[in-house]
């Protein structure tokens, strides 16, 4: 991930006490240098901290904050300052804002720390408070963790989910309400027929469904077809030109991530829509790079917008919806009905190494037929998360677990045909399946437990580590 972009507002001592200013600077110089150094090494910081000593000050690099393209801004209060100019300054700031002092023993900074802090919450003024000293590495860890969250906010506001059909199989926590969406994340849900897809993909023309079969056969590991029609050179074709009508549906309807029902009306009618997903999500398709577009299988909505957060968080990592399809003490078994981004077979940075882990086999069910996407996920550190409703209301349960990488015959024992991850966890079974509302769980590769707090701390949703 590239380094985000913060700026740095300096609250130093205001202009009716130079000569306490003047005794203070020494001390102001010695800790912002030190400050500096310290974000340096995470951040892409403006090495020009304007110093903000009063009211008209604070106005005017608010106004310059707000128009620069920096992910949040830092309140940074380096001596003893006035309150009051922190909290006019920051009611005109439009971005995320974080308060940060030092624990130097000559500086009263944690006084005017406290002061500020009391300042901003007295008038409802949302901020993040970091807690180590800002010259600290732990202080830059804690704000990258924020930075990120924050960014994933904003982010999500003003982003349209494309429901592609509506509730399958019963799946009653993969259904969203509208309004909701729009008030607490900004997200609005665009309703869109399967018949659109069906149509469109209809009307794909031969040559490029032909071209696209061509690379699927020279790149994929295996494409299996059966001898009693669950598979054939027909049902690819289907495949195909659906994943082509979904790629035009996201740009007509302007989608920013979306959710296919499928079962049942394509698995039976048309076909199976595994391969879209599969392309969907991954951060190449048959045309090459491209940045992964969130999709969920049986239009799961809460499942959708759980996989946007953690692609947002983590700037933008394929994502993946899995079934819980068992779990024990010694780990989970995830297995996604037959589709999942082919990114994590190996992990790979070169499409042709994850493509080639991946065996198109005749899918188990779908009177229409097609194929699922089966491979085993790569061995590697993940984040595991689920966004579900309590009594209406939103709450997050995740945890970080190791995958771990069995032969491709280990599948025999669960589901042959599915892509499936054997993940070692750190969690207390009964408790998990007491209190965990969903049977999807979604992930995203590396460790972002720190960033999924700070996002639910900042929407006020309830949260359980697991």
């Amino acid at each position: 991930m590239s380094k985000e972009r913060i700026s740095i507002l300096l609250f130093a001592e205001s202009k009716n006490r130079e000569d306490v200013y003047q005794n203070r600077l020494p001390i102001q110089t010695r800790e912002v240098h030190k400050l500096l150094e310290n974000l340096s090494a995470v951040f892409e910081v403006d090495p020009h901290i304007p110093e903000i000593r009063s009211k008209r000050d604070g106005l005017r690099y608010a106004k310059q904050v707000n128009q620069n393209d920096c992910a949040a801004v830092l309140l940074y209060i380096p001596t003893f300052n006035q309150p009051a100019i922190v909290a006019h300054t920051a009611r005109a700031l439009t971005k995320p804002m974080a308060l940060a002092g030092n624990r130097a023993k000559d500086s009263l900074s944690q006084l005017g720390y406290l002061a500020s802090g009391g300042a901003l919450e007295q008038a409802g003024i949302p901020v993040k408070r970091i807690l180590p000293d800002a010259g600290d590495p732990a202080a830059a860890q804690e704000l990258l963790y924020w930075v990120r969250a924050a960014k994933a906010v904003a982010a999500l506001r003003g982003q349209t989910y494309g429901c592609i059909g509506g509730r399958s199989l019963g799946i009653s926590t993969g259904t969203a309400d509208a309004a909701q969406w729009e008030q607490q994340f900004g997200v609005d849900i665009e309703q869109i027929d399967q018949l659109e897809l069906v149509h469109r993909a209809q009307a794909i023309l031969p040559e490029q469904i032909d071209q696209a079969v061509s690379n699927i056969q020279q790149l994929y590991g295996k494409v299996c077809f059966s001898e009693a029609d669950r598979f054939t050179p027909a049902h690819l074709r289907r495949m195909v030109a659906s994943y082509l009508a979904m790629k035009s549906i996201v740009a007509d309807y302007e989608l920013d991530f979306c959710g296919i029902k499928c079962q049942t009306e394509l698995s039976n009618g048309f076909c199976l829509q595994c391969l879209t997903v599969q392309l969907l999500n991954d951060p190449y398709d048959l045309d090459g790079p491209k940045p992964p577009i969130v999709c969920s299988c049986e239009a799961d909505a809460d499942g959708a917008l759980s996989m946007q957060i953690l692609k947002h968080l983590s700037g933008g990592k394929p994502t993946a919806l899995q079934d819980i399809a068992s779990i024990s003490d010694s780990g989970f078994v995830l297995a996604n009905c037959g589709a999942m981004a082919s990114w994590f077979s190996t992990l790979s940075e070169h499409p042709v190494e994850n493509l080639a882990q991946v065996h198109l086999m005749p899918h188990g069910f779908g009177i229409a037929g097609g194929a699922a996407t089966q491979f085993v996920c790569a061995a590697g550190t993940f984040t595991y998360m689920r966004m579900f409703r309590r009594n209406g209301a939103y709450h997050m349960g995740f945890f970080c677990g190791e995958t771990e990488k069995r032969p491709r015959e280990a599948l025999k024992d669960y589901s042959p045909y599915r892509p499936t991850s054997f993940v070692r966890h750190p969690l207390d079974v009964n408790y998990f399946m007491e209190t965990f509302c969903s049977n999807h769980l979604h992930c995203v590769a590396g460790n972002y437990i720190n960033e999924l707090t700070e996002f639910c701390r900042m929407l006020h949703i309830p949260y359980e580590l697991y």
